[in-house]
């Protein structure tokens, strides 16, 4: 129940292996490869620099260009095909698919005629939609002259008259009309048309008041339509309309025709991983160093790894080759990858160590004690067995279903959640509220009535709190114990167990004059020591205060678990408002619609205050428990694997 211990190999082997060797390491998926190029790496290590840096090779640009094709495929393929209901996927997960399998399954793959099926259908289908985003704007504006009921043509072909069709703002209609009319006695002019802005006329002038008609238009800002049409407007919309049916007719064939490929879609799926196993192959090369014909490798690996990495290496590439195995350095602790190894009950919480940050090597795993007070707290919160019982069979139903081991990770921690809750609403006596009691008349045992024992309650939130930041000051003193720093675990621990333990005996008025004389010993023991670092004497003075003042801070970090009682009367007092409304409904509608808001309003509740428990019991882990002793910063291990992007390659 740690971080698993690591340890650095160093491997050389011939360049004309290397990809044997890469193969075998990927399926063996434990070890993760340091950086040699790296220009910090290659200042630690002057006897690197000599040496070449290794390259992607010829092949990798054609597998990014068969990727990029894929992809392209994939992605173009996707809103055409089915997919499972969310909680199916879900639970389901991945395809599987053997190593072996995959490279026989791609001997007879076409992925190639596919990607260039597909390219035609795309660029089909932006013609198409080009057409008819065309086709929409000329509709569009042929509306505006849909009134105009004869044939564009005729206008083209008047002797004795000329036409004037166009727009222009509608605040000068009335202007217009009176100036055109006096202007030219032989004119006719009609509003064809208006809109929020413009109006639309047509305008007949004899030939000889053509300019004159033109100059009065023109000083009321007259836009004149272009006639590149023959039709009428509406025999135009209606060819137009009738053209998009054909479109969209297409574009329904090709659509139907892309849910059909949804064989084709697996086979770029296969092709994918296929051609990304070889792309993550070649990549690796990035992390190496070689000369003409000797390659260099270095990583991390997992200490009892080692015997199964010489022998995937020894399988891979024979005797021919040199492997070293080195402990972790000082100067190393930093850089190394984590890994946590616990048991089957702290391993559901691992998440919430991940979600703040992993441990530094030299730390320890709060996995193992965070689990046991997550444990509490969350269902301390959420407090109502009913909601509890959900909880676990959901989580039961799930472990059941779910094919994936992260996802069966996932409902363990519900799982674990849902029995803590309804442990703590057994304590309480809240099944879904007051249901039982109160409205369904069955006595229910309780420990602690929430409504009657605040007091209570909210003692024993504050011990559990007190309990859980002696404990995180706990594993502060063994680790600087275990680090051979024995004054600094006195300075900064004991001292406080000191005045943490005489200001409780103190405000509980227990202990006699032993609080006050704790107290007192430890506060000076605080000022005396908390500046020690300080260079000068005003330093530790002011370092020695300011640690004295720190006090205020556990006396903060304490009250913060008066949550641990607000949480949990809020769930069980809003389940009571829940029920109250649900019973307010008259007969008969009670017996219909009670069952269905019942269900209704009480997942609600169960879905918010749940998220509340989590956030708020992952907060007392991060900020009270974690700010005691730990640091974080670790970086995940991160093995050299196979690809997993759409199918789980197994080995």
């Amino acid at each position: 129940m740690a971080i698993v211990k690591m340890n650095k190999f160093t491997l050389l082997a011939f360049e004309s292996q290397k990809q044997q060797l890469l193969e075998e390491l990927q399926r063996f998926e434990g070890v993760q490869f340091i950086n040699l190029q790296d220009e910090i790496v290659l200042e630690k290590h002057e006897e690197l620099k000599d040496l070449k840096k290794d390259n992607l090779g010829e092949e990798f640009d054609s597998y990014e260009d068969a990727l990029s094709k894929i992809k392209f495929s994939l992605e173009f393929l996707n809103p055409y095909m089915e997919k499972e209901p969310a909680v199916k996927a879900f639970l389901n997960g991945k395809k599987s698919l053997d190593y072996r399998e995959l490279d026989e399954k791609m001997k007879a793959n076409h992925w190639k005629d596919i990607y260039e099926t597909l390219k035609k259908k795309e660029e089909r289908l932006n013609t198409l939609s080009n057409e008819r985003t065309k086709i929409d704007t000329e509709i569009t504006t042929l509306d505006l002259w849909v009134n105009f009921d004869a044939p564009f043509k005729d206008l083209k072909n008047l002797k004795y008259v000329s036409p004037f069709i166009g727009n222009l703002a509608m605040q000068y209609e009335e202007d217009l009309l009176k100036d055109f009319n006096e202007s030219i006695k032989e004119g006719y002019i009609e509003v064809i048309n208006k809109d929020s802005q413009d109006m639309y006329i047509y305008a007949l002038v004899p030939k000889e008041d053509e300019d004159k008609a033109r100059e009065v238009l023109k000083n009321y800002g007259f836009n004149s339509f272009a006639l590149i049409y023959d039709e009428s407007p509406k025999d135009l919309i209606k060819d137009f309309m009738e053209k998009v049916t054909s479109i969209n007719k297409e574009e329904d064939i090709i659509h139907s025709e892309l849910k059909g490929l949804k064989e084709d879609y697996e086979e770029l799926q296969i092709a994918y991983e296929y051609y990304n196993n070889n792309a993550i192959k070649l990549k690796a090369s990035q992390n190496f160093l070689k000369t003409d014909k000797v390659v260099t490798i270095c990583g991390w690996n997992t200490v009892d790894s080692n015997e199964n990495l010489k022998s995937v290496i020894s399988n891979a590439i024979g005797e021919d080759h040199y492997l070293s195995f080195n402990e972790v350095s000082d100067e190393d602790l930093e850089e190394v990858p984590i890994k946590l190894k616990n048991n089957k009950f702290a391993e559901s919480f691992e998440n919430i160590v991940e979600m703040y940050s992993l441990p530094l090597y030299s730390e320890i795993d709060p996995t193992p004690i965070l689990s046991i007070f997550y444990f509490i707290f969350f269902g301390m919160m959420l407090s109502d067995a009913g909601y509890g019982l959900i909880m676990v069979v959901a989580s039961i139903l799930g472990l059941k279903f779910a094919k994936d081991k992260d996802k069966k990770k996932t409902f363990k921690f519900f799982l674990l959640a849902g029995i803590s809750t309804v442990a703590w609403g057994a304590i309480y006596g809240g099944w879904f509220g007051d249901l039982l009691s109160e409205y369904l008349g069955i006595k229910v045992p309780y420990l602690l009535d929430p409504p009657t024992s605040i007091i209570e309650i909210f003692t024993l939130s504050l011990a559990f709190g007190i309990i859980h930041i002696f404990v995180g000051l706990g594993i502060k003193a063994y680790m600087l114990i275990r680090d051979h720093k024995i004054k600094d675990a006195i300075y900064d621990v004991f001292t406080w167990y000191i005045t943490l333990i005489g200001s409780l005996l103190l405000i509980l008025g227990k202990g006699g004059s032993a609080g006050k004389w704790m107290l007192i010993l430890g506060l000076v023991a605080l000022l005396l020591t908390q500046g020690r670092s300080a260079p000068t004497l005003g330093g530790k003075i002011g370092g020695g205060v300011y640690g004295v003042y720190g006090i205020t801070g556990y006396l903060g970090d304490v009250v913060s678990y008066s949550r641990l009682l607000a949480l949990g009367l809020a769930t069980g007092f809003i389940a009571n408002a829940l029920n109250l409304i649900v019973s307010l409904f008259p007969k008969p509608f009670i017996y219909v619609l009670a069952p269905i808001l019942f269900i209704f309003l009480h997942l609600f509740n169960l879905v918010i205050n749940a998220l509340g428990s989590y956030v708020h019991a992952a907060r007392l882990q991060y900020l009270e428990f974690f700010g005691k002793f730990y640091e974080g910063g670790g970086k995940k291990f991160t093995p050299y694997k196979l690809s997993e992007e759409y199918i789980k390659i197994t080995k």
